[in-house]
């Protein structure tokens, strides 16, 4: 049977990944993964949970089999859920060889011997591996990592008033679960209009719906922040996945559409917002944060604080004339709000035994999670609630990560996917409306990474 060497980054991803893969592959696993993974169990963080969880899975195996594999290799052989998993170990090694080198060393060994792939997301790794004949790979979950959520769609003038509850099937003949919104064109006279996709009809923003978006704390500007506006306030909306650009506005309108939910007392008491990446900030698990609290902690929860400021601001404008205690009074509103609508802030460490309800969740900057640390926090959503999932993946900055297996990315997937269990809904935030600067080192630094 053909063998998979693995690095010690595709089990901090998911010590699961081991029995996915094992299905197709005996898995190997060099000694010096194990001493990583051994490295790694005590941190109160994703991912020591996986490195321990990992060292759980294998004392499944009833028995352990030592054989001489070649050379100066020998091998201990477990069993786990019918996966044949392999630890190889080497007698030595050649001297002042680092980590990377000492697993590709095990790699080369069994590929002398057997059909054998080595799997690393470490691109500098799996390059080395190359350069020295083995075959390679990298995890991925997904194929397609960039998706068309709002289509441009030109209408014959005899359609463009009917559009309203009309089959989409029936308008767009080419479209597709990807397609969740839409903006139509009269093809005569250039009228627009914005529509969203629900169960397969079209439900127009007329006017009126319109209107009641725009009546909350911040305006949403453009088609794009009207369309993720209206997924927010639909109420048999479950899940809206927002793939946005930096600088986009997709923190401060999240928070503002939530905000809107809960003065029309509706079934939410709550606003959680978690922050996290595969590599938590140790040690903390909740708090009702406030600016200067916590240096270690702030930057995870800046974009609250900045869109709790700019909605603030923009309720409150300065007036002209002296106002000296005009910034007290910002923020004395912002620590207002945080106990008025009930804001959570977290991060990833601690959720695991807890249930979230009557909540807007709010999951952010979820390209630098990995499928299980989304999977951990999706599991804690209890009944009547919200969630909003929001991240780039032009700002991937977790090394454990890339764009083919990130919890966006899979996310983004299940979005073409029909889902019997809830209803999903995705939306692309594209304008840049932060700043003209923002927008250029947008589009001169991210142009060819979705490629």
């Amino acid at each position: 049977m053909k063998h998979l060497v693995l690095d010690t980054n595709i089990i901090l991803l998911d010590h699961n990944n081991i029995l996915t893969l094992g299905q197709d592959y005996i898995i190997v696993l060099p000694e010096t993964v194990i001493q990583e993974l051994d490295a790694k169990k005590t941190l109160m963080n994703e991912l020591g949970y996986q490195a321990r969880a990992f060292g759980r899975l294998i004392a499944q195996s009833p028995d352990i089999a030592i054989k001489h594999v070649i050379g100066n290799i020998t091998e201990a052989i477990l069993t786990v859920d019918n996966v044949t998993i392999k630890i190889a170990s080497a007698s030595t090694y050649p001297e002042n060889t680092n980590n990377d080198q000492k697993i590709i060393s095990i790699a080369l060994a069994y590929s002398a011997i057997h059909d054998t792939t080595f799997m690393s997301n470490d691109v500098a790794c799996r390059i080395q591996a190359m350069a020295k004949g083995l075959k390679v790979s990298d995890l991925k979950e997904v194929e397609q990592t960039s998706y068309n959520f709002t289509k441009h769609l030109n209408v014959p003038s005899e359609f463009f008033p009917n559009l309203h509850n009309a089959a989409i099937e029936e308008v767009d003949p080419e479209y597709t679960l990807e397609n969740h919104n839409y903006i139509f064109t009269d093809l005569t006279s250039g009228n627009t209009k914005l529509g969203i996709v629900h169960r397969g009809v079209i439900e127009i923003i007329g006017r009126t719906t319109e209107t009641d978006l725009r009546k909350q704390d911040v305006n949403p500007i453009g088609a794009e922040q009207l369309l993720l506006s209206r997924a927010i306030q639909r109420p048999d909306i479950d899940v809206i996945v927002c793939e946005a650009r930096a600088g986009s506005g997709k923190t401060l309108v999240t928070l503002s559409n939530a905000i809107k939910l809960l003065k029309a007392n509706n079934p939410y008491d709550s606003i959680v917002y978690i922050r996290a990446s595969i590599d938590d900030v140790e040690k903390i698990e909740e708090m009702g944060f406030r600016s200067g609290n916590d240096e270690k902690v702030n930057p995870y929860f800046t974009p609250v604080e900045d869109s709790l400021e700019h909605i603030m601001r923009a309720k409150y404008p300065k007036k002209k004339g002296s106002q000296p205690d005009y910034e007290a009074m910002i923020q004395g509103k912002i620590v207002d709000a945080y106990e008025k609508y009930n804001i959570q802030l977290l991060t990833g460490l601690g959720l695991r035994g807890r249930t979230f309800t009557n909540a807007i969740v709010i999951i952010d900057e979820v390209q630098g999670q990995s499928k299980a640390s989304l999977q951990k926090m999706l599991t804690r959503i209890g009944k009547d609630c919200k969630v909003i999932i929001i991240g780039s993946q032009r700002q991937i900055d977790n090394q454990y990560v890339t764009k083919f297996n990130n919890g966006l990315s899979v996310l983004m997937n299940e979005t073409t996917k029909a889902q019997p269990l809830i209803h999903l809904h995705a939306v692309n935030l594209s304008k840049v409306i932060r700043s003209p600067m923002a927008e250029w080192a947008e589009e001169v630094f991210s142009k060819d990474l979705l490629t």
